[in-house]
């Protein structure tokens, strides 16, 4: 009689406990429609990449031959802007400089060059920056790679 009693006590246990699993797998395929699948990316330019150093490239010039642009991006968020026309001053190169202070706009891998009433904006990439339209759009076309500056420099 015990051995009974104690085999059915047994199979109790055994049954309540496979009823048990069922139940929470049930749950868990209930919950898995409720969960929200989309997933928050943080990583952009700006915390993700190295993007302090010196980046240089000719960019495309309407009536010289190009120009040699030299940036540079500092931890501090400041930069040095120099651009040199080629070709078209032979005797007397013209060379312009800026430096100031830049903002990452908020998606984070957009930077905003300010000098003056001048604005110039670059999207920061592995190991070079972009440089924008007018609108902050990437510049398509088949002159689109020559306004991509390389990094040279940390």
């Amino acid at each position: 009689m015990k051995k009974t009693a104690l085999l059915l006590a047994i199979a109790t246990i055994v049954l309540a406990s496979c009823k048990n699993e069922v139940q929470k797998e049930a749950a868990s395929e209930e919950n898995m429609d409720k969960v929200d699948s989309t997933v928050v990316d943080s990583h952009n330019a700006e915390n993700s990449l190295d993007w302090v150093g010196v980046y240089e490239g000719t960019t495309p010039c309407a009536d010289c031959e190009g120009i040699k642009t030299t940036l540079e991006l500092n931890t501090d968020n400041t930069y040095l802007l120099s651009q040199t026309y080629l070709g078209k001053y032979e005797d007397d190169p013209k060379e312009f400089g800026e430096n100031g202070s830049f903002t990452w706009k908020d998606n984070g891998s957009v930077i905003v060059l300010k000098s003056g009433d001048k604005t110039i904006q670059f999207k920061v990439e592995e190991n070079q920056v972009r440089m924008l339209d007018l609108q902050g759009d990437v510049i398509e076309g088949e002159l689109a790679d020559l306004y991509i500056l390389k990094k040279t420099a940390q």
